[in-house]
């Protein structure tokens, strides 16, 4: 399968090789170096004057991919609390908040 990444901002499309194409010329020496071809393709890849332009849309979400990435997974400070909370005692669960939880997402299903 080729993804035309030229099309998708409607751009006209790229003449030249596509990967597909590249693939089928090198043929055998694809089995005998795989990695020798695919460092190929990149560097015939930008000798062809290819470029990729991503929109304002793109460019923000992956501002936000980074500034995600760059968060802690677990709230440390949070899971100290409650461990606390439940080894002194003073945790309560609310019964009627975790029914009604329950039932919500059984009745969005």
């Amino acid at each position: 399968m080729v993804i035309d990444f030229s099309r998708l901002n409607s751009a006209p499309p790229l003449t030249g090789t596509t990967r597909s194409n590249a693939h089928q010329e090198t043929g055998s020496a694809t089995q005998a170096a795989p990695a020798t071809q695919s460092t190929e393709q990149t560097s015939a890849g930008a000798q062809s004057g290819e470029s990729v332009h991503l929109s304002p849309q793109a460019q923000q979400l992956q501002k936000i991919s980074d500034s995600l990435r760059d968060q802690p997974v677990v709230d440390k400070d949070r899971v100290a609390a409650l461990k606390q909370a439940i080894a002194d005692g003073s945790y309560t669960v609310d019964s009627n908040k975790i029914a009604s939880k329950l039932l919500n997402s059984e009745a969005e299903r």
